[in-house]
């Protein structure tokens, strides 16, 4: 997503777009929790309008009391929702990872867009409505990153995956940070993570055009592969990379479709695009994409510094994080963070020393949307290694339960910290999260009201809905006062 990109549009994704009906919520305690009628008639009203970030809203940027809890009167009690730590932060800079899932439409993805837009509309005081972008785009640079870095001989049948210097340059994983500057009160700050560059040569050349003379062209990720366009402010960088040349590009869009509607859409959609990035994301570009991502967490917080928020004293500032990711996202930010015996050490690993466990550390409210955990820890049957989701999650509930602990005042208790998953049953690449050591589940049900298959064949259209997503997002947020009242 450019970071000029700016204006208020829509959130956009194939088959991660939902919004919520009236159902249940599942908690780790088995409690049934009901939304109130009045919810439920404004829900009906959304069922055209509302993408998966718009939950994010609905869900935790409202008053807590609205959903039951899965703990009774835990100890040493944190903020129940989100809406609660933006408004009272007490000091802390708040920062939100928002890292994206399978199927990034790369370049062309504006779900950090939706998400930054959505905190100011429920803020209300923000000085530009959603947020402005610090300094220039950060790429991962070190290690096996560097501009001058050798090429990786990764090979896919028999062919390299990156040809040149600028090809591996060009998949390099890149962050864009965002200031929320506040009238009545303390800046936020949005680094958007995007590890996508380094799949998209082996999904564009590999999956995308194969598929155009077998099935169909896909029109929308033909154009989205085969557009080059230099970073003017990065030297050596991308913003974006044509995989396919625009003359093989003109070629592919005018060849005739041979499968049928529904299944192309599904096979050129989902499984193309989409679930291609789970399978590379459990081989060998695993390694590539978890070190990329943890250097841009190590830039990401640093990136208030641009803003010279930081104490004029030169003493590091009180940082606290949230993590907003999508599906294949929620996999990969703890296997980056959870630093352990088994992780391979690069040199930026080597140097971060315990920056990655008080990233952890700091973490209270995690949110994943349409996540596949079930799915992908089939892969994952050896215990505890760094290829297991559950050691990274039960290392993340000890750290910050020490790091509670250690506070000034605090008690010999500590809340554990939560995650809130969203869940479409409608969704085929989307389950629950089970019960995990050492933190809160809370898995919600949501049901789709958006046709995916439509989305992923009019991506493009998808953002004449936004407009309605905004409105959808403020009834919603005004029904819950008036329930309050």
């Amino acid at each position: 997503m450019h970071p000029e990109q700016n204006e208020v549009q829509a959130a956009r994704g194939p088959y991660e777009t939902s919004s919520l009906r009236h159902s249940n919520v599942i908690s780790p305690s088995h409690s049934e929790h009901v939304f109130p009628p009045a919810q439920a008639k404004k829900q009906v009203a959304m069922n055209q309008g509302s993408g998966v970030l718009t939950l994010l809203l609905l869900f935790v940027l409202v008053d807590p009391s609205l959903v039951l809890s899965a703990s009774i009167n835990p100890p040493l009690q944190e903020s129940d929702s989100l809406g609660d730590s933006l408004r009272h932060s007490e000091g802390k800079e708040i920062h939100i990872f928002y890292i994206h899932g399978i199927g990034s439409d790369g370049p062309n993805d504006y779900d950090s867009l939706a998400l930054r837009s959505s905190i100011c509309a429920y803020l209300r005081d923000c000085t530009s409505p959603a947020g402005t972008p610090i300094g220039q785009w950060d790429y991962a640079d070190q290690d096996q990153f560097r501009p001058d870095a050798t090429v990786p001989q990764l090979e896919y049948m028999d062919e390299p995956v990156w040809k040149s210097a600028d090809e591996w340059r060009a998949a390099a994983p890149y962050a864009i940070h965002f200031q929320l500057t506040r009238a009545n009160g303390q800046n936020l700050y949005v680094d958007e993570l995007n590890w996508w560059p380094l799949t998209f040569s082996l999904k564009c050349r590999q999956i995308i055009a194969s598929d155009a003379s077998f099935v169909a062209p896909s029109k929308a990720r033909i154009e989205t592969c085969s557009r080059r366009e230099p970073n003017l402010a990065v030297p050596q960088r991308f913003k974006s990379y044509d995989w396919i040349t625009p003359e093989e590009a003109a070629r592919m869009v005018h060849l005739p479709s041979k499968g049928a509607r529904a299944n192309r859409a599904l096979k050129t959609g989902l499984m193309d695009w989409g679930f291609s990035d789970a399978v590379l994301a459990l081989g060998p570009l695993r390694t590539y994409v978890l070190d990329g991502i943890r250097q841009l967490i190590l830039k990401s917080q640093a990136d208030s510094r641009a803003a010279s928020v930081s104490d004029p004293a030169g003493q590091p500032v009180d940082q606290e994080f949230v993590i907003v990711c999508h599906s294949l996202g929620s996999y990969l930010i703890f296997s980056a963070l959870d630093i352990n015996q088994t992780t391979a050490k690069t040199t930026t690993v080597q140097q971060s020393g315990s920056r990655f466990d008080q990233v952890l550390e700091r973490t209270s409210m995690v949110f994943f949307f349409a996540n596949q955990l079930r799915l992908l820890e089939l892969a994952s049957l050896d215990g505890p290694t760094d290829r297991n989701f559950a050691t990274h999650i039960e290392s993340w509930g000890k750290l910050r339960c020490a790091y509670l602990k250690s506070k000034l005042g605090a008690s010999q208790g500590c809340r554990p910290p939560r995650i809130t998953a969203l869940n479409d049953p409608s969704d085929l690449l989307t389950w629950t999260v089970p019960n995990l050591p050492g933190v809160e589940v809370e898995n919600y049900t949501v049901k789709n009201s958006t046709r995916w298959f439509w989305i992923i064949e009019n991506p493009t259209k998808a953002h004449n809905k936004y407009a309605r997503d905004k409105r959808a997002i403020r009834e919603m947020l005004q029904s819950h006062s008036a329930a309050k009242k």
